[in-house]
C-alpha cells in the first residue's frame, strides 16, 4: 500500500481525481484550512481514553493496520471534542476508501465545525459518491451562498467528480438541478460544459459556455474552453477569433497568452505558438511556464541550439529543472551522444518523466552496447515500477532477441507471464521468440491462447497462419487463419506476405505473385522480397527475382530470410 500524503483542505480534488494520496505516519497536515493539526496528548479536550485510543491508533498505523487505526480514531472522537481527531479519522477512512466511514466522519466534522467550508464541500463530495443526491444538492447550495466561497474552484471539482464517479446522465441532471436554484451563476453553466465536453457531447457544451459567457462576458476560462470546443466540432477559424478577442481584451494577462499558445500548437501552428511564447519570455524572463513551452516549440521546429540553451537555464527552475534534465538527455540521444544522454537522464530522480527518463537511458545503454549493464537497470526499475512490469519485461525480451539470446529471452517472458498471466503483449513476444527456437508446439500455443481471448486478433491469426503455412502444415488450416486476418487489416504486407506464401505452399503461383506483389511494393522488407523472389524464380521470372534479392543482398546482407535464398538457389549468385 503506498504511502503518501493527504490534505483534506484538497480532498475535493482528490475525490474528483479518483486518486486519495496518503501518509498514515503524517497526521500533522490533515487539513490545510487549520493550521498544523497536531494531536497533542495534552490537550483540554481530551480525556484518558481518547489519549489512549489516539496513542493505539499511531502506533496501528505505523503497523500499516490502517482497519485498527480508523476504528480507534472513531472511539476517541466519540470520547473527545477535539475536531482535529475526527479529521483525522476521516483522512484515514479516505485513504482506505470507505466512503460511509468517510461520509460518517465528514458529518461530524461539520456539526462540530458548521462554518467549515473544507467539512461541507467534502460532505457534499461524499454525499455524491453515496448516491445521495438530494442531499448533496442542498449542501452545496449552502456553499453556493456562503461568502468567501471560491465558486469557479468549487464547481470545477464539482465536474471533474462528476465525470469520474457517477454516470454522466446523472451529472448532468445533477448540475441543471443545481442551476435551477441559482439561475444566475455562471460557474454552474461552465462546470456543466465541462462535464457535457468529457462526455464528447459538444454541441451541449457550447450552448452551456454560451449561457456562462451571457453572464460573466470577460470570462477568459470560459471563452477558452468555447474556442477549443469549436475547434472540436471543425469551426477552428471562428475558435482562433475567439481566442484573439479574449487576448485583445486581456492583452497583459501573461496566462491567457500561454495557453493561447497551447492552442496554436495544438493546432499545429508551432510557428505561430512559437512567436506568442517568445514575446512572453521576453517580457517576463522568469516565467518558467513560458519558458518551458517555449523550448518545446523550439524541439519541435528543429531549433535544438536554443533548446539546450533554454534548457540549461530551467536547470536552475525549482519546478522544472527535472524535466530540463529529461529533454536535454533526449537532445543528447537525437545526435547521438548516447553517454551524454545517459548522464543527463540520470539526474532525473522525481516528478512525472522519471520514469521516462529511465527507459531511455537504458534505451541508450543498449545503443551503446551496454547490454549488461541495460539488464541490470531494467530489473532494477521493475522493482521500482512495478505497475510498469510489462512493457520492462518486452524491452529487455527485445534486447535478448536481437542479440539471438532466444532461450534467455524465452525464459524471461516466461517469468513475466507467471506475473501477469495470460498478459497478450507477452504471449505474443514469447510465440516469436518460441519460433526463433523451432518450438512449434508452444508458439502455436501461445497463439491460440491470444485467438481464445481476442478471435480478430489479426497479428496472432497472420502469425500463427504464417507459422504453419511456412513449415508446410495443415496448409489449409493456415490459409483460413491468413485469410481472416486479411479481411481484418487487407492493405497490411505482412499479412499479405503471408496470404501470398500460403498460395505458394499450395501451389497456386498466380495467386501468390499477386498478394507477394502487392506486399513488396508496400513494403521492400527483405522477408517480403526473399519469399516474392522465389515465387519469381519459380515461375519462370529469374531476372526479375535475381534483381530483387541482390539489391536486398547490398541493403541486408546478415538477413536470414535472404541467407536462406542464397542456400536454396546457389546458381543465382554465381559471378
Amino acid at each position: 500500500m503506498t504511502k503518501c500524503l493527504i490534505y483534506l483542505a484538497s480532498a475535493v480534488g482528490l475525490l474528483a481525481s479518483g486518486c486519495v494520496v496518503f501518509n498514515p505516519t503524517h497526521y500533522d497536515t490533515v487539513a490545510a484550512s487549520d493550521d498544523n493539526l497536531k494531536i497533542g496528548v495534552s490537550s483540554p479536550h481530551q480525556s484518558e481514553d481518547s489519549v489512549y485510543y489516539i496513542l493505539a491508533a499511531e502506533l496501528a498505523i505505523q503497523r500499516g493496520q490502517y482497519d485498527t487505526a480508523l476504528d480507534n480514531y472513531l472511539k476517541a472522537s466519540m470520547l473527545s471534542q477535539d475536531v482535529k481527531i475526527i479529521q483525522r479519522a476521516t483522512q484515514i477512512a479516505i485513504y482506505l476508501k470507505k466512503n460511509d466511514k468517510a461520509l460518517e466522519t465528514a458529518k461530524i466534522w461539520l456539526d462540530r465545525q458548521p462554518d467549515s467550508i473544507d467539512a461541507r464541500r467534502l460532505t457534499a463530495f461524499l454525499l455524491i459518491k453515496a448516491g445521495r443526491t438530494d442531499e448533496a444538492v442542498d449542501q452545496l447550495a449552502v456553499l453556493l451562498s456562503t461568502p468567501g466561497v471560491d465558486t469557479e474552484v468549487l464547481l470545477i471539482d464539482l465536474a471533474k467528480l462528476l465525470s469520474s464517479d457517477v454516470p454522466k446522465d446523472v451529472g448532468l441532471e445533477f448540475l441543471q438541478r443545481l442551476g435551477e436554484r441559482f439561475p444566475n451563476k455562471a460557474e454552474i453553466h461552465f462546470a456543466m460544459a465541462l462535464l457535457a465536453t468529457e462526455m464528447h457531447e459538444y454541441q451541449t457544451a457550447l450552448v452551456e459556455t454560451e449561457k456562462a459567457l451571457s453572464q460573466h462576458p470577460d470570462w477568459n476560462k470560459a471563452r477558452l474552453l468555447q474556442a477549443q470546443l469549436m475547434t472540436k466540432t471543425g469551426n477552428s477559424e471562428h475558435a482562433h477569433e475567439i481566442m484573439r478577442k479574449a487576448i485583445r481584451n486581456d492583452p497583459n494577462n501573461p496566462n491567457l497568452r500561454l495557453i493561447y499558445s497551447q492552442y496554436l500548437a495544438k493546432a499545429g501552428d508551432l510557428k505561430g505558438a512559437n512567436r506568442e511564447l517568445e514575446q512572453l519570455v521576453a517580457k517576463d524572463p522568469g516565467n518558467q511556464d513560458a519558458l518551458l513551452g517555449l523550448t518545446m516549440t523550439q524541439i519541435e521546429l528543429g531549433q535544438e541550439a536554443k533548446a539546450q540553451q533554454n534548457l540549461e537555464r530551467l536547470t536552475e527552475s525549482s519546478n522544472y529543472k527535472m524535466q530540463a534534465y529529461f529533454y536535454l538527455g533526449l537532445l543528447e540521444a537525437r545526435k547521438k551522444h548516447f553517454p551524454n544522454a545517459v548522464q543527463w537522464f540520470d539526474k532525473v530522480t522525481e516528478g512525472p518523466v522519471v520514469f521516462d527518463a529511465q527507459v531511455n537511458a537504458i534505451t541508450s545503454l543498449i545503443v551503446m552496447g551496454q547490454a549488461a549493464e541495460a539488464r541490470l537497470r531494467l530489473s532494477e526499475a521493475r522493482r521500482k515500477f512495478p505497475q510498469q512490469a510489462v512493457r520492462l519485461y518486452l524491452l529487455e525480451a527485445e534486447l535478448l532477441t536481437k542479440d539471438k539470446q532466444y532461450v534467455e529471452a524465452f525464459d524471461l517472458l516466461s517469468q513475466a507471464l507467471t506475473e501477469s498471466p495470460g498478459q497478450t503483449d507477452l504471449l505474443y513476444s514469447r510465440a516469436l521468440v518460441a519460433e526463433e527456437l523451432n518450438q512449434s508446439e508452444a508458439m502455436e500455443a501461445d497463439l491460440k491462447t491470444l485467438l481464445e481471448k481476442n478471435p480478430d486478433d489479426p497479428n496472432a491469426l497472420n502469425a500463427l497462419g504464417f507459422s504453419l503455412a511456412d513449415r508446410s502444415e495443415r496448409l489449409e488450416e493456415a490459409k483460413g487463419y491468413i485469410a481472416k486476418a486479411l479481411q481484418l487489416k487487407p492493405d497490411d504486407p505482412a499479412i499479405l506476405d503471408s496470404y501470398g506464401w500460403v498460395n505458394y505452399r499450395l501451389g497456386d503461383k498466380e495467386a501468390a505473385l499477386t498478394y507477394l506483389g502487392r506486399a513488396f511494393a508496400k513494403l521492400k522488407d527483405p522477408e517480403i522480397g526473399a519469399h516474392y523472389g522465389e515465387v519469381l524464380w519459380e515461375s519462370g521470372k529469374q531476372k526479375e527475382a535475381m534483381a530483387i534479392w541482390k539489391d536486398l543482398m547490398r541493403k541486408y546482407p546478415d538477413q536470414k530470410d535472404l541467407k536462406k535464398v542464397i542456400n536454396r538457389y546457389p546458381e543465382a549468385f554465381k559471378k
